[in-house]
């Protein structure tokens, strides 16, 4: 799989629900590559002149409790290719850590009128 590193200077994140466990499909806890069990972060991207997204960031656990629409910023962001063996394919994020609060003022502005 490629990755692909994303720039989130001009994206506006925003918490859309709370984290909850990144499992597989028989259940058991999704690891990274370290061993670090996962966690799926639910968010709203808002991009200038685009329309909101919803997606979810893994990220290694723990992950603090989130209000709703609290401003995120993640670390080593990255976008993932998948392809699976009867055809579907799709893009995943995932994320070294997540923080509460924007610290840049680019990540600010962008969508907010």
């Amino acid at each position: 799989m490629k990755r692909i590193p994303v720039d989130t200077t001009r994206l506006r994140i925003l918490a859309a629900g709370q984290p909850a466990p990144a499992t597989n499909p028989d259940g058991s806890a999704r690891l990274n590559r370290a061993g670090q069990a996962l966690t799926n972060v639910p968010v709203l991207v808002l991009a200038e002149g685009g329309r909101p997204e919803s997606v979810n960031v893994r990220v290694p656990s723990p992950v603090p409790t989130l209000d709703d629409l609290a401003p995120l910023r993640f670390t080593g962001l990255v976008a993932w290719h998948w392809t699976l063996d009867n055809g579907r394919s799709g893009v995943s994020l995932t994320a070294e850590a997540v923080h509460v609060g924007e610290t840049t003022k680019a990540s600010g502005g962008a969508g907010s009128r």
